[in-house]
């Protein structure tokens, strides 16, 4: 009889109880028939879980070891003693080896990583599922160019795209622009830029209000400049800098996102780092300046983006 009753239960009322609950579980769920497996699996359901517990994931690093392989570490902090335990876990993808060289960025609890065979692969840390990012035909031969990349989410389309920024080395200033869709399956190139002499290479892009931001050097002053790349329109503008930002008096910079707020890092060469924070996006009068310390990391273990546990995909 309770299984009767069980069966009777509207839709809507299953899917409101299940999308409250963690993600590992629902993953579970979704074999508990074919009809659970449609709509657990269907994007709508996947943006509403999002939604619930975007406030409440459960912060990760992920960083690729010195042995090459992808390992996240889970920050347990406990109240009643003030200490703060880190579990480390190897991730093992089925049919995929250990020779990832670098970690791209993350989304919504995807992450873009980068295997030594420049092989792009979207993984889902928590699911260990994976989609490798094809080639694409249009671009530059490894030999004598160079490229940046970035993964973020479109809104307005529900999709997530993986931008690649590239360029030859020498005296070809176009900087070429090429945009992956993972719901279409496609590659698409867009405009070049012209007026930027460099993109900081080896950098990713830092997704911040629905844009890729990257940091560059624009003609004819090569002055920095971020430049952010709106993943809607498709088209790329400048964000305003630091007013008191001296370009010519730092050593290491770097864009990153803190609190979903966009910053700019700068080292002192005093063992600590400059942090510029633009508190609201787009207003020049919102960065504000702070220090901290530098972090020594052991090589080949360097922590690079957080991650959430609490989250599905497709």
């Amino acid at each position: 009889m309770a299984m009767s009753k069980a069966e009777t239960l509207p839709q809507e009322i299953i899917i409101d109880i299940l999308s409250r609950l963690p993600a590992k579980f629902v993953g579970q769920y979704r074999c508990v028939s074919k009809q659970w497996l449609n709509f657990l699996s269907d994007p709508q359901f996947i943006k509403f879980h999002l939604t619930i517990h975007a406030d409440k994931l459960e912060k990760k690093l992920i960083y690729v070891s010195a042995s090459n392989s992808l390992h996240t570490i889970t920050f347990n902090h406990n109240p009643q003693n003030g200490t703060t335990d880190a579990i480390s876990r190897k991730l093992n993808f089925q049919q995929l080896s250990d020779n990832w060289v670098r970690v791209v960025g993350s989304c919504n609890g995807l992450v873009l990583v980068v295997n030594d065979e420049m092989i792009k692969y979207l993984i889902n840390p928590t699911s260990l599922n994976y989609h490798r990012i094809p080639n694409f035909h249009l671009a530059l031969p490894l030999p004598g160019s160079c490229s940046v990349y970035g993964l973020g989410y479109d809104f307005a389309t529900d999709d997530y795209k993986v931008v690649t920024l590239s360029r030859y080395r020498g005296h070809i200033d176009n900087t070429f622009v090429d945009v992956y869709s993972v719901r279409m399956g496609l590659w698409k190139r867009l405009q070049s830029l012209p007026h930027y002499r460099a993109i900081r290479m080896r950098a990713s892009g830092v997704l911040v209000n629905g844009a890729l931001h990257w940091l560059a050097r624009k003609a004819p002053d090569y002055s920095y400049v971020i430049v952010a790349f709106d993943l809607s329109d498709e088209k790329f503008l400048e964000v305003p800098t630091p007013a008191t930002l001296d370009n010519n008096n730092f050593v290491f910079n770097k864009l990153s996102a803190l609190r979903g707020c966009l910053c700019m890092l700068f080292d002192t060469l005093e063992n600590e780092v400059d942090v510029w924070m633009m508190r609201e996006y787009g207003d020049v009068e919102s960065w504000t300046r702070f220090r901290i310390a530098r972090l020594h990391l052991e090589y080949g273990s360097v922590p690079f983006c957080s991650i959430g546990d609490d989250v599905m995909f497709y």
